[in-house]
Order: C-alpha cells, then sequence, then structure tokens
C-alpha cells in the first residue's frame, strides 16, 4: 500500500481503530491518580524505598514544614541508619517540604512493618485537626540484610524516650499484638505508670498505686522483666515477682521469687547471636555509657579492644536497664546530670552507620 506521497506503509498500521481522545485522555488521568493514592510501590532496597516513600509524600502532601519521627520497633530495630534517613530527608527537602522542631507542624511518622519475605517502609502524616494520610512502599525484607557485608559488627544507638523531674526505677516498652497500640511502661515513685505513643509523641494514660510493702520503693529495687522463657512481662519489686495486665484495667498478680538479678541481652539483625550490654563503673556523681559485650565464653583469646563491640555514652549513671520480648531492643533509665531530669532512652544494636 502507497501513502499520498507515494511511500510504502504496513497495512497492519490501518487495521486497528483510532481511539478515542477522551479515552486515552481518560486512561491518564486515572494512570496518575493511582500513582497519587496506590497503597503500596515495590522498591529493591531500603534506601530506593526511601526514595520513591520520600517522593510519594511530595506527590500527595502540602508543601508545608512538618516534625518528623522515626519510629524503631521490636522487628525493626536498627533499620533506619542515619543514611537511610538521609536520603529521605533529601528527597523530601528537594521538593519543598522543610522539616521543623515547631510543636504545632504536623507529624510525620516513618517506620518498617517486616513479614517474613517483604518489608513495607510506611509514612503517615498527622495534622493538627487529627487527619492522617499514610504512604507506603515494598521491598524485599532480604534486602535488610545487606548491611552485614558493609558492617559485621553492630554498634550501639540511643533514643530519648521519656523524661520527668519524678525518680524512675525502670522502664520498658511493649506493643498489643491485638490492636497495635504502643505503651511505655514506668515503675515510679512508687507508682505504676502508663504511656501511651499517640500522634508522634508519649502522653501519659494513668498510673496505679504498685502493690503494698513494707517500705517505700527505691531506686533499684524494682525493675521490668521477662518471666522464663521470656513469655510474659512483669516485674520485681522487693523479692516479689509481679505480673500485670498490660491492656484495660491494670491489675496485678504477685508472688515470691528467688531472682536474684537480670541478665541484659541484646539481639541486632546482622549477628546471629546476642550481645550483652553493661554499663560503666563511675560512680552516681559521672556520666556513664552502656557497652555492647561479647557473649560469655565467645572471643576468649581476643584482645580487651576487642572485647566490645560498641557503645553510646549517657548524660548521667545509668540507673537501670530492661529489654524487650526476644531482646530486641533495651530501655535505659538515666539521671541527666545537667537538667537533673530522670530520662528513658530506647537503646538498639544497628549494622550500618
Amino acid at each position: 500500500m502507497l501513502s499520498s506521497s507515494g511511500k510504502p506503509v504496513s497495512a497492519k498500521h490501518n487495521l486497528s481503530l483510532p481511539r478515542p481522545r477522551g479515552i486515552t485522555v481518560l486512561c491518564q488521568l486515572l494512570g496518575f491518580v493511582l500513582f497519587l493514592v496506590a497503597p503500596v510501590l515495590r522498591a529493591e532496597s531500603l534506601e530506593d524505598a526511601a526514595h520513591e516513600l520520600a517522593m510519594k509524600v511530595c506527590a500527595s502532601a502540602h508543601k508545608q514544614p512538618v516534625r518528623i519521627h522515626w519510629q524503631e520497633t521490636a522487628d525493626s530495630p536498627g533499620y533506619l541508619s542515619e543514611s537511610r534517613r538521609k536520603v529521605f530527608l533529601e528527597q523530601i527537602s528537594a521538593c519543598g517540604m522543610a522539616v521543623s522542631e515547631n510543636s504545632d507542624a504536623p507529624v510525620l511518622t516513618v517506620v518498617i512493618r517486616v513479614t517474613a519475605t517483604r518489608a513495607l517502609l510506611i509514612a503517615e502524616v498527622t495534622d493538627a485537626a487529627g487527619g492522617q494520610q499514610i504512604y507506603m512502599v515494598e521491598f524485599p525484607r532480604a534486602s535488610l540484610y545487606v548491611a552485614r557485608e558493609i558492617s559485621p559488627t553492630p554498634q550501639l544507638r540511643r533514643e530519648l524516650l521519656w523524661q520527668q523531674e519524678k525518680p524512675i526505677q525502670s522502664a520498658v516498652e511493649w506493643q498489643d499484638q491485638a490492636t497495635e497500640e504502643r505503651f511505655l511502661f514506668l515503675l515510679s515513685d512508687g507508682l505504676f505508670i502508663r504511656c501511651r505513643f499517640d500522634h508522634g509523641a508519649w502522653r501519659e494514660m494513668d498510673s496505679t498505686e504498685l502493690p503494698a510493702v513494707n517500705r517505700r520503693p527505691r531506686l533499684g529495687e524494682g525493675f521490668f522483666v521477662y518471666s522464663q522463657p521470656k513469655e510474659k512481662l512483669g516485674f520485681v519489686l522487693h523479692n516479689m515477682l509481679c505480673d500485670f495486665n498490660a491492656s484495660g484495667r491494670v491489675s496485678f498478680s504477685c508472688s515470691e521469687t528467688g531472682f536474684g538479678g537480670k541478665l541484659v541481652d541484646l539481639s541486632s539483625s546482622c549477628e546471629e547471636s546476642p550481645r550483652y550490654l553493661s554499663t560503666g563503673k563511675g560512680d552516681y556523681t559521672q556520666p556513664d555509657r552502656i557497652m555492647l559485650t561479647r557473649p560469655v565464653g565467645e572471643g576468649a583469646a581476643a584482645s580487651r579492644e576487642e572485647s566490645y563491640a560498641g557503645s553510646v555514652d549517657m548524660p548521667g549513671p545509668v540507673l537501670d536497664i530492661s529489654v524487650t520480648e526476644h531482646s530486641k531492643a533495651a530501655f535505659a533509665v538515666v539521671k541527666n546530670l545537667s537538667t537533673g531530669d530522670y530520662e528513658v532512652y530506647r537503646i538498639t544494636a544497628v549494622c550500618g552507620n
């Protein structure tokens, strides 16, 4: 077949009917809308996911300052490394979203959820009126462990969760598996205090008097533990092991125990076996540090320098350390020597910088 200019053209091009322009435009618009509101995109690595997630936030959110909250969970400790956070922050900054410390700014929470084979990087934006927008990017769980080849030795990271003037004996974080609500439990000044994570911040929920004992609790006389084989959270108070109802109305059930102390072990994603946490040898008038040590009996021939995998400095003496179930994170109570406040830090072992 010849065209009007005399050049041959393929006949098969003339067999398809021309597509109406209105339908073409509609398809393009639909694709654009799906790009904006699709709940999950796919990425090949956590770095790629951080970039893709920032792009989704940029495309859908108003260009207003936000407060960033990086949420580490017991199932995903240390994955949000500084380098991965930087990827996300640089991208939202490039599209005109500033990071602010203003308490009135909307909260942008970034968290990782991990399944057996996949992982989700999630961003949730909460405005002052309580409205929420959620964005998600999916990537292979295996990509989380690439850091093993780069930094096989875990390092410690601290994150301030809570501070108050009244003394704190012990603290631990707990998540309700049914509702996925997160709680921070405190033993403080004769009280059991529950805090709940709400709109990007911890807020005190309620408080209950601790079980009656012969004398008022002092620092070090009460601490949280997971009863063997680490299936139930409780606390030890004056040689009494107390179970409690974590959700709903608080109630205690205590019994005598021969509990002589607790071994604080901490797991990381770059090693199969856990390491142990220890503190410095200073007194309560000096700043302290928390150290990650080798398991007992491991590396007997190693030098003294090699016996510590890493450490993190604290602004005062460490009064107590408790761990979550499966030892994914630890929670340190510190008296800040500069402010005089009692502070709670989440401590995780991370594999990257």
